[in-house]
């Protein structure tokens, strides 16, 4: 089942028989922690909230690689939006929020030899952020795609340190099923979602990409001084078939008419 798809399920469904209207299966898996429904988004004026669902997805390990720069996933990250109705065109619209997650540590900082990032100045963190709104379903092979760009955190190269802009962005185009990459990467394949929970109803599933490229940080310093610094260290840019994601995710969902007022 496409991650688009069910989204549209657990939407119909959460509208169509209530969590209250059947037992709750066991909890079949350890769920991470951050699958809360704190940040679920206000609906628009004069929506009804008997048509929207609140959508939760915590990226909870994995691992991310761009170009030499090449990190297991240990701390959650997790995505919260809205899916809802028109009830009589039917017509899906959706509300997302920003990525919420701790930044992760660069191991071997900006050197990139372990060990060495003992002083602050010389340690790197990164922060996914959405660039733009995640699409679903976009295609028979993307079920998710995500436009990212990562926040680069050192103490030489300011706030504003980015791999990855909203106009350039670094896009994902994620799959449950078998990529089909350039060289030099091969072909990795995802996993299906499985319902792991009913009470709130979790779905857990493995998301990939490993066709995708990246382009080079802006933004980085004064006047961007230490851009080159930065791709330097990360091997920017990063052609089509060098890099890989592999997102071991967990997705829960909640009618609004379900959440504390």
């Amino acid at each position: 089942m496409a991650l688009g798809a069910v989204t549209g399920v657990l939407a119909l469904t959460a509208h169509a028989a209530p969590a209250s209207a059947a037992p709750a299966l066991p909890v079949r898996d350890t769920l991470p922690s951050g699958l809360t429904f704190e940040d679920c988004p206000a609906l628009p004026a004069g929506a009804d909230p008997t048509w929207w669902n609140c959508n939760v997805a915590v990226i909870a390990g994995g691992r991310l690689q761009i170009g030499k720069i090449d990190q297991t996933i240990d701390k959650p990250l997790r995505l919260t939006y809205a899916i809802g109705y028109d009830p009589e065109t039917l017509e899906q619209k959706m509300i997302a929020v920003p990525l919420k997650g701790d930044p992760v540590r660069v191991t071997g900082g900006i050197l990139g030899v372990p060990g060495t990032d003992v002083l602050p100045v010389l340690q790197v963190n990164a922060k996914p952020e959405l660039a733009a709104d995640p699409e679903f379903n976009v295609d028979a092979g993307t079920l998710l795609r995500l436009k990212l760009k990562v926040g680069v955190q050192n103490p030489l190269v300011g706030d504003q340190c980015t791999i990855g802009t909203k106009d350039d962005p670094i896009t994902l185009n994620l799959t449950i099923g078998t990529t089909s990459p350039p060289p030099p990467n091969q072909p990795i394949s995802g996993s299906p979602p499985v319902d792991v929970s009913s009470d709130p109803l979790v779905f857990k599933l493995k998301l990939v990409d490993n066709a995708f490229a990246v382009p080079k940080s802006s933004g980085c310093g004064p006047a961007g001084l230490f851009n080159g610094i930065v791709d330097w260290r990360a091997g920017l840019p990063a052609k089509a078939g060098t890099n890989t994601v592999v997102f071991d995710q967990y997705l829960a969902s909640k009618a609004y008419t379900d959440l504390p007022a």
